[in-house]
């Protein structure tokens, strides 16, 4: 596989989305859904539907763990509160350097080579944007699911460390284990 081949979409996956610039809808719960850790990652628009240019996703679970610090070197990222409450690090080691708690309506811009990470503080729904290519990262992570809503306990997938560097890899994605921000 080429480096800007993905990989191919799993059954669960395969057909949701048009997989081409061309009008759909998707009904509420409807998407290619990836549970990741404790949350639940849905896809709704790729960089297939975008000429490349964009994707949407929404990220739902409940309060928990940060997600760990990590970089996107070619990746623009948004967060749209759509319910609860997010708490969102950022780094652009050229100076910015705050956190900040998101509640429903409130919104964030990660540009691409900055350092960041949030956690669920509450019940949240979270709408991410993100340059076109990068949101099956959530898939190359978790474990795909045709189940809508917040992932049970039962449902948890946390992925091996192999699995995360080689997402990481194919996606643009850098961990930063040695980056934290809660004792900064």
């Amino acid at each position: 596989m080429s480096p800007n081949e993905a990989p191919a979409l799993s059954p669960t996956h395969a057909g949701i989305l048009p997989g081409e610039p061309k009008p759909f809808y998707l009904d509420n719960g409807e998407g290619e859904k990836s549970v990741v850790f404790d949350t639940l990652f849905t896809i709704l628009l790729t960089g297939d539907e975008t000429d490349g240019q964009y994707d949407v996703f929404s990220c739902e679970g409940n309060a928990g763990q940060i997600i760990p610090a990590h970089i996107h070197p070619f990746t623009h990222e948004i967060f749209f509160i759509v319910d609860g409450a997010v708490h969102l690090w950022m780094d652009d080691e050229q100076g910015f350097k705050e956190d900040k708690v998101l509640t429903s309506g409130a919104f964030g811009f990660v540009p691409k080579g900055t350092i960041h990470a949030f956690r669920m503080e509450a019940q949240s729904k979270i709408m991410g944007v993100s340059s076109g290519g990068f949101a099956r990262f959530f898939h190359a992570m978790g474990t795909p699911t045709d189940k809508p809503g917040i992932p049970t306990p039962s449902e948890f997938y946390a992925p091996p460390f192999s699995q995360m560097k080689a997402a990481g890899e194919l996606y643009g994605t850098v961990f930063r284990p040695d980056y934290n921000f809660l004792t900064d």
